[in-house]
């Protein structure tokens, strides 16, 4: 499903949303748009009159926009102005475009106590107890109080109506809408059941059991909360914001924030989720601790509808599918979500490595490098070097930073990131993930212990191969390393210095027999051990830096992908091809 949207206040330019799943959950900064997006989706469909999705926003904070937008949408379309019947489509297409605020919440859940007794809702009560049922499963405990009038201004209108009728049968008027019909069975129900609407009604509070709502109003969803809507409308008739909901002796304030949260959510889920519903919950976490956290994501997994939401919470991206979870930068949403991009969210989220190795575990394929520019240095010589390349490979596979720390004397080949699939080991007993590949810097192993495919050789402390644990197919760990120094070195290139007056400095690094030459891979030794760093760095740095070791915020990819694509294929190590291939073939 895509959803075009307009700009938003952040981002200044439409933008297609890919909704490809039940759940898409916006993950990002403070200030990064994530509200943003979902107020402009949220506009689209006030806009769009037409649409035949129904959309679905609530907060149970207090959201100035979404109120804000709603409000002038209710204005400028009239949307809860009762004339005649001619009014009645328009209105009850209302709910269509819907802003759920913490004032609708008491008759949401009553509404799903009294219509949907297997729903989400009466479900949760049970399981805390809270009510009761007869012998046919109907709630006998839960019941709504709130303030109900009739005013005079009504009574005329009625009255006036009638007269009309009385010399014009076919006069249209609010009298033979089914606004009218479901005020005149309230009044009924909760003050005369002879009610005729021949004087007002004060203001008193009133009461509705969920035993009788069926009876009273039926169970089409959006004609009740349409009519909802229009009564509860500037307090014409019930005063929802003064609406008290009881289950028993417990009001529903009784019950703690994260338990009004999840009560919330099931409620607008029992009453409005269908194929054709999006629903829009701005943090919809907020109050939740871990199991009711876990909650509300596994009820997720079940609905019909679409959820659009925003998360802060650590819990709730280790809970997500991976897959769910787009990062929102100013406005936009980020095309590409990698592992490492949401493992270091977590960080500023949550301390502790259990949160960051769950997350790790629901990604299927993992590449641990040192850092970005690494990848994408092996990804662009790929594209050049290997023929049929495929860019889904790297697509597929979501890298990790991790340093590989090792020396000879002290650690074994490789160790950081050995000890990290050890971590993820202990965290992950039934992970997504199949592959993950452990990309180190050669620095100074020897190249006898390096093979062809990259695959570092078995030694007596040393594993080639780890395996991780999961049901299916052959998952596994491989430790890897480039058989040159570092990622750096296949750079040299004898076409792409000489464009850029740098060839003879590291000419004079090498001895005569083993300097670059044009269309030569250069797979030799004295290449393979060269530092280049000081030499190759100015071609790739952004302006006015002169040296980075261990950032790549220094690093201006444009200018690195110019000097990449200015390397001819020639002079490319083959090494390049056999480690894209091994990524390949284990995928």
């Amino acid at each position: 499903m895509d959803i075009t949207i307009p700009r938003n206040k952040i981002h200044n330019r439409r933008q297609t949303i890919q909704v490809d799943n039940t759940v898409l959950t916006f993950v990002g900064q403070n200030g990064s748009g994530k509200s943003a997006l979902l107020e402009s989706i949220f506009q689209k469909y006030l806009d769009d009159q037409a649409s035949t999705t129904r959309v679905i926003s609530f907060t149970s904070g207090f959201n100035e926009c979404y109120s804000s937008q709603f409000n002038k949408s209710v204005k400028s379309r009239k949307r809860f102005v009762v004339k005649n019947p001619n009014d009645e489509t328009r209105i009850d297409n209302a709910i269509n475009a819907f802003f759920f605020d913490s004032s609708w919440v008491r008759f949401l859940v009553f509404a799903a106590c009294a219509l949907k007794p297997r729903g989400k809702v009466a479900e949760f009560l049970n399981t805390k107890n809270l009510i009761s049922h007869d012998a046919n499963g109907i709630d006998t405990s839960t019941y709504i109080k709130f303030p109900f009038r009739v005013r005079y201004y009504y009574i005329k209108r009625i009255q006036n109506a009638l007269a009309r009728e009385a010399t014009d049968p076919s006069f249209l008027s609010v009298r033979r809408t089914f606004f009218h019909d479901y005020l005149t069975k309230v009044a009924e129900a909760v003050y005369s059941s002879n009610y005729e609407f021949d004087d007002s009604i004060i203001k008193d509070e009133r009461r509705i059991n969920a035993k009788d709502l069926l009876n009273i109003l039926g169970n089409d969803i959006n004609k009740i909360f349409s009519f909802l809507a229009w009564s509860s409308s500037k307090d014409d008739f019930i005063f929802r914001k003064e609406a008290k909901l009881f289950f028993g002796r417990i009001e529903l304030n009784d019950l703690s924030d994260g338990e009004y949260q999840l009560l919330s959510i099931f409620s607008l889920l029992d009453l409005f989720d269908d194929s054709d519903t999006i629903f829009l919950f701005d943090e919809v976490d907020s109050h939740l601790y871990y199991q009711n956290v876990q909650k509300l994501w596994s009820c997720f997994e079940n609905i019909s509808g679409k959820i659009i939401t925003t998360t802060h919470s650590a819990d709730s991206i280790i809970l997500n599918d991976f897959n769910n979870i787009k990062l929102v930068e100013n406005g936009q949403v980020v095309p590409t979500l990698l592992a490492d991009t949401i493992l270091k969210r977590l960080e500023s989220l949550a301390s502790g490595l259990d949160y960051k190795m769950q997350v790790a575990g629901k990604v299927r394929y993992i590449a641990l490098v040192e850092d970005y520019f690494d990848w994408f240095i092996f990804k662009e010589l790929s594209r050049i070097k290997v023929p049929n390349f495929d860019p889904t490979v790297f697509d597929r596979i979501h890298y990790i930073k991790c340093p590989s720390n090792w020396d000879q004397t002290s650690q074994e080949f490789g160790g950081a990131k050995v000890n990290w699939v050890e971590d993820f080991k202990k965290q992950n007993t039934q992970p997504d993930t199949h592959k993950i590949f452990l990309l180190c810097d050669r620095d100074n192993l020897p190249i006898a212990d390096i093979g062809n495919s990259g695959l570092v050789n078995r030694a007596p402390n040393r594993q080639n191969r780890i395996p991780i644990p999961g049901q299916g197919g052959n998952r596994m760990a491989f430790l890897l390393s480039w058989k040159r120094r570092e990622i750096e070195n296949y750079l040299l290139s004898h076409t792409m210095l000489t464009n850029h007056t740098a060839l003879q400095p590291i000419q004079n690094l090498l001895p005569p027999n083993d300097q670059l030459a044009v269309n030569n891979s250069n797979d030799n030794e004295n290449v393979r051990r060269l530092d280049v760093k000081t030499a190759l760095q100015p071609l790739y740095l952004k302006d006015n830096i002169t040296g980075i070791s261990t950032t790549q915020r220094g690093v201006d990819f444009n200018k690195l992908k110019t000097i990449i694509d200015e390397i001819p294929a020639s002079e490319i190590s083959e090494d390049i091809t056999n480690l894209y291939n091994f990524f390949s073939n284990n995928l």
